[in-house]
């Protein structure tokens, strides 16, 4: 037994006389489990799904109660195929019917744990009476508790994944098949599960007609060799033909008599002991294995993040990229900038010496130069806009790509209706582009009041409507921008917060993606805790 055995917070386990050093170790360990998840489809993930629940039930509904309290009866879980006959076989053991049994498949849907009137104070606050249905009756041998499990293979996979479950609540398997089912593969599957993790198994071969018995018993003895069990206990029931109800006395009576010995003081606590101690040798590789699932649904998680953010951070470069070459302005910008700066054009005066304007006659001219201007930098915004869409559609789209990739892990947080409608996202860039014009016209307000005269040349909205063009690559308007304002690169300070706020109009796109990631949880130490309990464990017996 390990020397330094701590709780979840680290401090060491308190040792309360009679009770089992490990305790606490094992109750944070259940804690431990069960917040272990693998929300990612990453190969593998289903399987240590399966393994973290059955690791769950083995803790919480086998070693815990057992370390709590030893005393209890011993858990006989009967298993098998479909039509194995279990719920008979459990109900001639006891005598009279506790359990449903019929023709019909599946029988038994609901598990039974029969329990002798005096041992239920000991099983009833039991964590298994979750999972079954506890019935009181003399009948059950003395020191057991005998549960009908569901069909391995069970039609409904809510059986299949019950029936899975309570063999790991099991101090001991029995086997329950018949001649015809004995060699299915998924009842044998679990029959060698059983066997690595420890845990005691005896088989009964039911339904034996007695022409093919000899033949029928070795070949399941050889089988049985084979895995590992040459010395489990093997009971073979004959074939009684149709009947209703219980089995012949004659029929059962050795495997009540088998089940009446185990059942005695001494002997019923060798075998909890025995598959506890079974269990103990295959816990701590199964949290191993958890913690390295955890590990690697956190690495893969980290990769996603990093998918996304690309994908984001290529198409925010991209735009930035054709933002500088002035794509923007190359349409109708560039036409109407071209007709009011022409000889004789409204804008004619902005390309030449400004400060000849400032000197001449205001009248009109000031207004007709802002509305020119303002028609300008609603073209040049007007044709941002579809850049910036743009942009954010294909890093939403490059992110899908990649998270769909086989095996990344990512295809099952992807929805069907993933990614903004395009109504949605022009919405967004937009909003985003209007701030950024009213974060100039409010730079130009400051121009205006800072030199009155530059008042002579645009009103402040025209000023602020050629920034935003000259910004977006419109060198005419930038050349004009210059004059008016000299000595202060008022263009480039506007280009670069356009480039800001298209770039974050992208990240926003990839934003609800990487929030369905967080809200996961997945954190590179999250397997860090199995680890430190599966150190604590070792050398535990």
């Amino acid at each position: 037994m390990p020397g330094n055995l701590s709780t979840r917070d680290g401090a060491p386990a308190r040792h309360v006389r009679g009770r089992s050093p490990i305790l606490d170790v094992v109750t944070d360990l259940l804690d431990d489990v069960t917040s272990a998840r693998f929300p990612l489809d990453l190969p593998g993930a289903p399987d240590l799904r399966e393994l973290r629940d059955r690791v769950e039930t083995q803790i919480g509904a086998h070693l815990l109660p057992r370390l709590k309290r030893e005393t209890g009866p011993a858990v006989v879980v009967l298993g098998g195929s479909t039509g194995a006959g279990k719920s008979t076989l459990v109900n001639s053991v006891v005598g009279r019917e506790v359990t449903p049994a019929g023709v019909v498949r599946p029988t038994t849907t609901t598990p039974v744990l029969a329990a002798r009137p005096e041992d239920t104070w000991l099983v009833a606050e039991h964590p298994i009476t979750e999972l079954a249905d506890l019935v009181a009756d003399d009948g059950v041998p003395t020191g057991l508790a005998l549960l009908d499990a569901p069909d391995l293979d069970s039609v409904l996979e809510g059986n299949r994944t019950l029936a899975n479950l309570l063999l790991e609540t099991a101090d001991l398997w029995l086997f329950v098949t018949t001649a015809a089912r004995y060699g299915d593969a998924v009842p044998w599957r679990v029959l060698r599960q059983a066997q690595e993790r420890g845990i005691t198994v005896a088989v009964v071969l039911n339904r034996v007609p007695r022409r093919v018995l000899s033949e029928v018993r070795a070949d399941l003895m050889g089988r049985m060799t084979g895995l590992g069990l040459g010395e489990a206990p093997l009971f073979v029931v004959q074939d009684v033909g149709p009947h209703e109800g219980l089995l012949p006395e004659r029929a059962v009576e050795p495997v009540r008599t088998w089940l009446t010995l185990l059942g005695g003081r001494n002997t019923a606590r060798g075998v909890v002991r025995r598959t506890t101690q079974g269990v103990w040798g295959t816990l701590r590789e199964e949290l191993l294995r958890l913690a390295d699932g955890i590990t690697a649904q956190a690495m893969a998680a980290g990769t996603l993040r990093s998918r996304a953010e690309g994908a984001a951070s290529s198409a925010g470069e991209a735009l930035v990229a054709r933002l500088r070459t002035g794509v923007a302005t190359q349409g109708a910008p560039t036409t109407r900038w071209l007709a009011a700066a022409s000889t004789g054009g409204v804008l004619a005066p902005l390309t030449g010496d400004v400060t000849r304007v400032r000197r001449g006659w205001r009248g009109n001219a000031v207004r007709l130069r802002t509305e020119a201007a303002d028609a300008i930098g609603r073209e040049t915004r007007q044709a941002l806009l579809p850049l910036v869409v743009d942009a954010a559609a294909e890093a939403a789209s490059s992110l899908r790509g990649e998270w769909a990739e086989e095996d990344r892990g990512g295809a099952g947080l992807l929805r069907d209706d993933d990614g903004a409608p395009a109504a949605t996202r022009e919405d967004r860039a937009e909003t985003a582009l209007s701030g950024w014009a009213s974060r100039t016209d409010a730079l130009a307000e400051e121009l205006v009041a800072a030199d009155p005269a530059r008042a002579d040349v645009l009103a402040a909205a025209g000023l602020s409507a050629l920034v935003q063009a000259g910004a977006a690559g419109l060198d005419g308007a930038a050349r004009a921008v210059r004059a008016i304002v000299p000595g202060e690169d008022v263009v480039a300070r506007v280009a670069r917060d356009l480039e800001e706020t298209a770039t974050a109009v992208v990240r926003e796109e990839v934003g609800p993606y990487l929030d369905r990631l967080a809200a996961l949880g997945l954190r590179a130490d999250a397997g860090a805790g199995l680890r430190l309990r599966a150190s604590e464990l070792k050398g535990h017996r």
